[in-house]
Parts: C-alpha cells; sequence; structure tokens
C-alpha cells in the first residue's frame, strides 16, 4: 500500500496553508475575562468622608486661627534682616519679626489640604499604596494637631482665635481616629487587596 498524504482511506488531501496577503494579521486571542471592580465598602465610604470631614476641620480653624489671632498661629513668624553700610564703613542689620501674611497662610493651608484630600481620595478608590501612607501620615498629623491643640489650651490670654482652634482641631482628632480605625476594619481589607 502507497502512502498518500489522505492516508489512502478516502480522507481527501489537506491543503497546504494559504500565505496570508500583506496587511491581514491573524485574529486577536480572545480578551481575558475580568471580574468586575469590587463595590466599595460602606466602611471605606466612610472612612474616607471622615477624613475629608478631618481635612475641612483643619483647615478652618487653622485659618480661623491665623485671621483672629490665635496665640499658635502667632507662633509663626518671619524673620527677616536688611543690612545698610554706613559712611565709616560699618555695617547696620536691622531684623524684624512679623506673621505669616493670611493670604500666603490661605494658600498654604488649601495647597495642604488639597494634597491631604487627594490622598484620601486613593483611599476612597480602593488604592492600597493610599492607605498605607494615609496610616502613616494620619498618624504624625493627629500627633501633631494633639500638640497643637494643648499649645492653644494652654496659652495665656486665650482669644477667639484659639478658642475656634480648639473646637475645630477636637473635630480634626475625632473624625481622623473614626477614619482611620474605619480604614482597617476587616470589612475594608478585601477592597484594597483587589484593588492594587
Amino acid at each position: 500500500m502507497s502512502e498518500t498524504q489522505g492516508g489512502g482511506e478516502g480522507f481527501p488531501p489537506v491543503p497546504p496553508p494559504q500565505p496570508q496577503p500583506y496587511g491581514q494579521f491573524p485574529a486577536a486571542p480572545p480578551y481575558a475575562y475580568q471580574p468586575a471592580r469590587p463595590e466599595r465598602p460602606a466602611t471605606v465610604r466612610l472612612a474616607a468622608f471622615a477624613w475629608w470631614g478631618a481635612v475641612l476641620c483643619w483647615f478652618l480653624g487653622a485659618l480661623l486661627s491665623q485671621l483672629l489671632g490665635g496665640h499658635v498661629a502667632g507662633s509663626f513668624r518671619f524673620t527677616s534682616s536688611r543690612s545698610v553700610r554706613l559712611d565709616d564703613g560699618t555695617v547696620l542689620t536691622q531684623s524684624t519679626q512679623s506673621l505669616l501674611p493670611t493670604p500666603v497662610a490661605a494658600v498654604a493651608f488649601l495647597i495642604l489640604g488639597g494634597l491631604w484630600a487627594l490622598l484620601v481620595y486613593g483611599v476612597f478608590r480602593g488604592a492600597n499604596w493610599a492607605r498605607i501612607l494615609l496610616a502613616v501620615l494620619g498618624a504624625l498629623g493627629i500627633a501633631n494637631v494633639s500638640l497643637q491643640l494643648i499649645a492653644a489650651l494652654d496659652a495665656p490670654g486665650q482669644n477667639t482665635g484659639d478658642i475656634l482652634q480648639v473646637l475645630f482641631f477636637i473635630g480634626v482628632l475625632v473624625l481622623s481616629i473614626f477614619g482611620y480605625v474605619r480604614m482597617f476594619r476587616a470589612e475594608a481589607s478585601p477592597y484594597f487587596v483587589r484593588r492594587r
């Protein structure tokens, strides 16, 4: 029995592959199934809103303290020096201290608050790196706000700026701690594991 291309058993011969004309490519492989984005847990939503509320309280407390002459805001001073050469060759240097100008303070508070709010938005979207970074910076922020709160409470001759700063910074502490705890609840962890 002779060998044929079809095997000689009644099967038709297999045609040779046809060359593809230039510019035609084989079909793309099938699209891999990607599961839908997990739904945001309520704990993550509450944590983000608590952090955003803390940012707002911090901004208002710091700005009102600056505007109303609080003692903690008054402790941030710029020192400027001016040197003048006199006729006899001596140099006279004058140093002055002044408060941080209110427009500069407002812009600085807006920039810092905006960066913090963007970090919280990363947590809200489920970025695990943002949660870790917010945990570290949040702990440092809570310590900083606590120190400023103690300084405002301990200031001699408290004024309206100090009282408003104390009230808003108590809100910052409560909301920050609430957001911190909610961010690391067991219900929130799978949301951050899936969204890398």
